[in-house]
């Protein structure tokens, strides 16, 4: 595991997140950076030191996803959402899939962030 290639995925989230108003595409590539990074992140172990503030960043560009999840939806739109979440079988943890379902924000996800965090600050410190 790579803290930079974490770093490089959260700054291409960024760009997608501030920039929502681009195509179907580019949010779908959105979607998938995001999965890169959840993948990242539940392979990681203590000694991987992922900064504290990477995972506040992260939890930052979440709540700015749901908070813009109206210009998502518009965006990709609920069909081609549909389809690609079942083509590409996207597990109901990976809740950025599933924005046009949602009702409440994902605060589990929120939650779990801090845990790691906690845990790897625990292990390194």
């Amino acid at each position: 595991m790579s803290v930079q290639e974490l770093e490089r995925l959260v700054r291409k989230y960024y760009g997608y997140i501030v920039d929502m108003e681009g195509s179907g595409v580019e949010i779908l590539d959105m979607l998938f950076v995001r999965d890169s990074i959840q993948k990242i992140l539940d392979q990681s172990l203590p000694e991987d030191k992922i900064p504290t503030s990477l995972y506040e960043s992260l939890h930052e560009l979440d709540r700015l996803l749901w908070k813009e999840r109206e210009t998502f939806l518009m965006v990709i739109g609920e069909q081609e959402l549909n389809y690609s979440r079942q083509q590409h079988r996207s597990p109901r943890s990976h809740w950025w899939w599933y924005l046009d379902e949602l009702q409440i924000p994902p605060q589990r996800a929120k939650k779990q962030y801090e845990r790691l965090a906690e845990a790897f600050a625990t292990a390194t410190g």
